[in-house]
This record gives C-alpha cells, structure tokens and sequence, in this order.
C-alpha cells in the first residue's frame, strides 16, 4: 500500500490494508478494523471524504487516483438510482475479487476491466453465480465466441444488468430477422455505438421505413455493420431526412448515396451540415459543385470545419485546383491530408524537378497507391527523395522493407 497515497486521502495509518495472495494471483483485500462507513450507500456523493472505494480502483485495476474518485462519484449516484441495499465493506471487496478473477479468466485484461468498470462501475457488484455466468453461456449459445463476449463487455458492461428474456434475446432475434446471419448480429453487438434498449422501438421501425421507400435490404444492412447509431433515431427524424436529402443535399431518391444522404442528416444537425456547406462556397464553389461533391460522398460533410477549410486551402490555394475538379474528386477528401496527401505531393514536386520521372503523374493517382507500392515505385529506388518522404510522412525508411 502506497503510505503517500493513504496520507494524501486522509486516512488513518492504525486502518491501512493487509493484502495476500488470493486464486491465481490476483489480490484480495482484508480489513483489520473494519470500516463503519463507506459512503457508497450514503446520500453523498463527496468522494474524497471516503476513499475506499476509490483506493480498491487504484490498488487493484491501477487506476488514477482521479479516474478512481469520478468512477466512484458515478458509482454512488447509479446505486442511489436504484435504491440498492447496503453491503459490508468486507462483502464488496470479496465480491469486487469474485467478478475480477471471473472476468480475466474469460480473457478480459485488467485494461479491459478498468474499462468496464468506468463505463459501469456496477458490474463490480454483478453476482458471479448468478448473472455473469448465465449470461455467459446465454451469449454462447447465441453463437458468441469468448472473444466476441469480451469485446461487448468492453464496450457496454450494462449488459450484465440487462434481462435476458426481456431485452437481450428479443434485440438479438430482431436484428437478425434484419441481418439474415448470426455473426453480423454479434458484429453490430460488438458495437459502442449500439443501444440494445432501442433496437426493437427505434432500429426495427426505421429499417422498416427506408425499406418502404425502396432502400435495398442489402445497403441498410452494409450501414448497420458500418454504424448502427443513425438507425437510432426517433423514426419522424428519419422520416424528415428523407425528404430533406433531395430538397437540402441534392442527392436524388434514385442514387446509391441516398441512404448515405439519410444516415448524415440522421447523425448532424441540419444547422451542422449547412455550415460545412457554405465553407465550401466561401472558397468559391457554386451550388452544383457542392451538390456534386455531395452526391460523391455525402459523409465528407461530416468532415469537422477546420479539417475542411485545411484541405480547401492546400488544394486551391497551394496547388491551384478548381472547384469543378475538386468536386469529382472525392478521394482527395478521403485520404489523410498530413499522411498521405502532402509527403505523396512534396515526393513528385522532387522528382519532377530534378528529371527523375518523365511521366507526368497526377497527385490523385499517387494517393490512389497503397502505401508499400508507392514506396516501392516513388520512394525507395531514388536516394534524392528520401529525405523529403520521411520528413513529411514522419517515418523512417531504414525500418521499411517492401514485402
């Protein structure tokens, strides 16, 4: 036990810890003189006036000690939400060790535990026995393997606390019956931005609506493996972007960007995606060049307003491209400007100055190129740009083999 540490937060040193070892290694905590109070079951939520909690985060998961005083904050207040009961101090820290020690030995580590246990530091209450491993062989016979259980609790704890009956296995039947395959189901699953409570009241109604309007099945199940969260909206959202891709974005009904167009809207505010547009005419792009652009690629409006008017600059004002070219060229948007675009750009300028290749390549098909072929046609055969390449890619070509 750290001593600094038992000081700063103010405790006794006639109450300081004993540890020993428990199961396989991990840790278990003994109390010589019991705690009478543990503020986790007060009406408090001052972590600093009764750290133990907080000090089990940082011994036992390393924790900060401020990640460890928030995460208990948050713990306080979820148990005051549910009006549980109250625990010994000798209870919690046994049960703490049981739900741990169950956790790594179904292969999560303790940085994935640490996680977790931010996100939702109730899972350290879970009964082992009783809901983590039901819930368990509940996912493995849903087809789960112990690494697809391990990145779900990684990205949503509170699924141990969900009902089995009542919400886990009638979101897993209904996202199949829209997936048609049990492994796509437990890849959105695997998702952080997946919201299981609102897969039956707003995921089924919105799917159903686009497929109404004569979206194919096969690219609203393309965007859920992509990102199921603009599927979460409430459906008169959804119903509202899909009058306003036509009349805001230009993109027609019949374009396979339509539900690209859709899944924006569904993800920004319309005030968000006009002012990402009026940036492009502000570098003097009509209507249509934007529309066109649009069309191409509706997601580049979801490019963040500096990362836009960054690339603007370099492209029109550095390398003097027009707005019709730009629009048809939605590959330049796509790519990194610092990682790609610009060490690709300064290696051609080199070799086109000092004659070392005759053809004229385009700076669009130079970051067509994988990153291992470019090296290997632009980079690696002359000594002269080696130096520029490495500078602006920020890597060390002595380290690059072409494989």
């Amino acid at each position: 036990m750290n001593l600094m540490l038992v000081r700063s937060w103010g405790w006794p040193l006639g109450r300081m810890l004993k540890f020993h070892s428990n199961y396989n290694g991990a840790q278990r905590l003994n109390f010589f003189h019991g705690f009478r109070h543990l503020l986790l079951y007060s009406t408090s939520t001052s972590a600093e006036c009764n750290p133990d909690f907080a000090n089990y985060l940082v011994d036992f998961l390393g924790f900060s000690k401020q990640q460890a005083l928030s995460t208990y904050t948050k713990l306080v207040r979820s148990r005051l939400a549910r009006g549980a009961k109250k625990v010994s101090d000798f209870e919690f820290v046994e049960n703490s060790n049981s739900v741990v020690k169950f956790l790594k030995q179904n292969g999560l580590e303790q940085c994935h535990i640490r996680t977790a246990v931010v996100s939702d530091p109730l899972i350290l209450f879970s009964n082992v026995e009783k809901t983590l491993i039901p819930k368990t062989l509940a996912f493995q016979k849903m087809g789960f393997s112990v690494s697809d259980i391990v990145e779900v609790v990684k990205v949503n704890p509170s699924i141990f606390f969900m009902g089995l009956d009542t919400k886990i296995i009638p979101a897993f039947q209904a996202l199949k019956e829209i997936m048609g395959c049990d492994l796509h189901v437990i890849s959105i699953m695997k998702s952080p931005r997946i919201r299981l409570l609102s897969v039956s009241k707003l995921l089924v109604p919105n799917v159903a609506l686009l497929m109404n309007h004569g979206i194919p099945i096969e690219l609203i199940r393309k965007q859920l493996l992509r990102n199921p969260f603009p599927f979460l909206r409430k459906t008169e959202f959804t119903q509202d972007a899909l009058i306003r891709v036509e009349e805001k974005l230009g993109i027609p009904r019949d374009s396979p960007r339509f539900l690209l167009g859709i899944m924006l809207l569904n993800s920004l505010k319309e005030t968000t995606v006009e002012s990402k547009r009026q940036i492009f005419k502000s570098f003097g792009w009509t209507e249509s060049d934007v529309v066109t652009l649009t069309i191409s690629s509706p997601f580049l409006l979801a490019l963040s307003e500096a990362n836009l008017k960054k690339r603007l600059g370099f492209f029109m004002n550095e390398l003097g491209y027009k707005p019709s070219f730009l629009a048809k060229t939605c590959s330049l948007f796509t790519c990194s400007l610092e990682k790609r675009i610009v060490p690709r750009h300064k290696t051609l300028l080199v070799l086109k100055e000092k004659g070392l290749i005759t053809l004229d390549y385009s700076l669009v098909s130079a970051v067509s190129y994988t990153e291992s072929k470019f090296l290997e046609k632009f980079v690696l055969p002359f000594k002269e740009v080696h130096e520029v390449y490495s500078k602006h890619a920020g890597i060390c070509l002595e380290k690059l083999t072409i494989g």
